[in-house]
């Protein structure tokens, strides 16, 4: 592979592919849209705005945000989701910026805040529309990473030996084990401080992954070397930020970039400095950060902000990438050709990055730990005692993926509660690991059976004295998290102040690196053989891997029973057949392992 030509390719490829996507979404009629959830309209607004004149502009001001008010939500839109927003003459690129159940608020994004301008007692209240956007920031910022390696050839050089498998390592000497971490964590640990060039951590779920990688950033920091902490989610940077500061204890030496919105998870640790930018100017000589070795977490994005912006002017003595099994190869490129050394921690079991499908470029063919463990083998170190998985949950997930080389640590507890239910004792008596298959053909992305379902359960949950912030619901589609909400909002009504600020219901993708005692998953697709949608996306071994395994003590599976009605015959001559045939072969495997309850539309356990 030509790096510098593939990656210029692979940029300009996604670019086209986005504003292609982009031009076919806005040529079907506007309800299509709606339906798919790539359009919503018919809007009420409510600006936020700054009190600062604008000169030669006294009749309209910037704004911060804008509330949308919309009856029932039904998007694709989540937070970080680019968008337009429209209303006759009036369009603004924004991000949404919040998606609960009570708002859904969009702000302006880095690039376009100075055009958000609007006379604030002339605007229109109504009839606003909200599309996805065509914007090009992201090929923006990576052709500013091809600028770099242009500008740098021994860096190209590096990459384009490293990422076509040509790549020794050599090990220095140190050998200081960490007394707490498992012996294959420990041989992670020292592979990972001893590797002059790289190395490669493969984390399944729940095996210490976090707790690794914050014993690695101490023991490079104490070294005097500057760190950046990367992934492909705000929250998989956060988690691994709170790792280190809970070992480092400093703020000057852990630093996270990113506005309020991105830094959630740690707001409140004061350990972790926040801020919006860090130059390395800025940064350089300056008594609040440490000299002498730091650790700086941001998207790979923020590095490839040209001008004095995000983190201008830095270069890493390593880079440690997290859900590396997430993070395309373009994106891993913006990151590696700002640092000299690569620290990969990923699970290429688990989620795949989002990439244009049949470009024939190599960069979009997997993700960059898929690459490296397909041609790195021998220097993956595997995390292989799981502290969350029990051995009656970790027993599918291991057949199916682990080649049953993982084993479940000596803590880990089976859940032997006898629940006390007004809805699903049978359910929640069960196996450790339950699917439950109905009849109900009631919607496809959403269905309102399977969300009134899972609100039941969570009402058993609660009234057997479980905490709501141990559950966690999932589903592949977010019109369904919004059904699943709603259905909670009601069983729950006003009992529990705030639900949704701690109890956990999302996308599996935004589920990846999290855990709970309790998991419920809500295929919430009726009949996905039938409509030939979207097959590879619903039929994803790597999805259903991250749903199955975010559970401590029990995990609940709900599906029609068409989900697995998989019949070859009548397959095989689908166009998508040979692509996905392994993929249902894995679930048809779920199948035949899985502890089956089959219920319908009338069941509960009232009577």
């Amino acid at each position: 592979m030509n790096v510098l030509d593939e990656f210029q390719k692979a940029i300009e490829i996604e670019r086209l592919k986005n504003l292609e996507d982009y031009e076919e979404q806005m040529k079907q009629p506007l309800d299509e849209r709606i339906a798919k959830g790539i359009t919503m309209s018919n809007l009420k607004v409510e600006f936020d705005f700054i009190n600062v004149p604008i000169s030669n502009m006294p009749n309209v001001r910037l704004f911060s945000s804008v509330r949308i008010i919309c009856d029932n939500n039904i998007s694709k839109f989540k937070e970080g989701s680019r968008v337009i927003l429209s209303n006759g003459g009036y369009a603004f690129q924004l991000e949404v910026d919040e998606d609960s159940i009570d708002n859904f608020i969009l702000k302006p994004d880095d690039y376009n805040f100075g055009s958000c301008t609007i006379d604030p007692n002339g605007y229109p209240k109504n009839n606003w529309e909200i599309n996805a956007t065509k914007t090009e920031v992201t090929s923006k910022l990576l052709l500013s990473a091809v600028q770099n390696l242009i500008d740098n050839n021994q860096m190209l050089n590096k990459i384009d030996s490293f990422l076509n498998g040509k790549t020794r390592n050599s090990y220095k000497s140190y050998s200081q084990k960490v007394d707490f971490l498992n012996k294959s964590q420990n041989s992670a640990y020292v592979n990972a401080i001893n590797a002059s060039d790289f190395c490669i951590i493969q984390g399944p779920p729940g095996t210490g992954k976090t707790e690794t990688i914050g014993n690695i950033a101490k023991q490079l920091i104490e070294s005097g070397l500057n760190i950046f902490i990367t992934a492909p989610t705000n929250t998989a940077i956060n988690n691994g930020l709170n790792a280190i500061a809970s070992k480092v204890k400093d703020d000057s030496r852990v630093i996270k970039i990113g506005r309020k919105t991105d830094n959630k998870e740690v707001q409140k640790n004061p350990f972790i400095m926040k801020k919006l930018k860090l130059p390395y100017s800025s940064y350089l000589n300056n008594p609040i950060y440490s000299q002498r070795g730091i650790a700086i977490g941001a998207t790979a994005y923020s590095i490839c902000y040209p001008g004095n912006r995000k983190l201008d002017g830095w270069k890493f003595d390593v880079v440690i990438i997290d859900e590396a099994s997430q993070l395309s190869i373009p994106l891993s490129i913006a990151a590696m050709c700002r640092a000299d050394k690569y620290i990969f921690v990923g699970d290429h079991k688990q989620l795949d990055p989002i990439v244009p499908k049949k470009s024939n470029n190599e960069m979009f063919s997997e993700s960059i730990f898929g690459r490296l463990a397909r041609i790195y083998p021998n220097e993956i170190n595997l995390l292989n005692t799981s502290y969350r998985l029990n051995e009656s949950l970790i027993k599918i997930p291991n057949t199916l993926f682990y080649n049953n080389l993982l084993h479940s640590d000596s803590t880990t507890k089976q859940d032997n509660t006898q629940y006390q239910c007004n809805y699903h004792s049978q359910i929640l008596n069960n196996d450790s690991h339950t699917l439950v298959l109905h009849n109900v053909f009631d919607a496809q992305g959403r269905s309102p059976f399977e969300a009134k379902l899972v609100a039941e359960m969570v009402a058993d949950f609660l009234n057997n004295g479980v905490n709501i912030k141990d559950i966690g619901i999932m589903s592949p589609y977010r019109a369904q998290v919004r059904e699943i909400k709603k259905e909670i909002k009601k069983i729950l009504r006003n009992s529990i102040p705030n639900p949704f600020d701690t109890l956990f219901v999302d996308t599996v993708d935004s589920m990846q690196g999290q855990e709970r005692n309790y998991i419920i998953y809500s295929f919430a697709n009726s009949h996905p053989l039938e409509s030939m949608r979207r097959l590879d996306f619903f039929y994803s071994p790597n999805r259903l891997n991250v749903a199955i395994t975010r559970a401590i003590k029990k995990c609940i599976v709900i599906s029609n029973y068409k989900v697995f009605d998989i019949i070859d015959e009548e397959l095989q001559h689908h166009e998508e057949y040979q692509d996905i045939k392994e993929s249902l072969d894995v679930f048809k495997k779920y199948y035949a392992l899985s502890t089956k309850i089959e219920i319908n539309e009338t069941d509960n356990d009232e009577w």
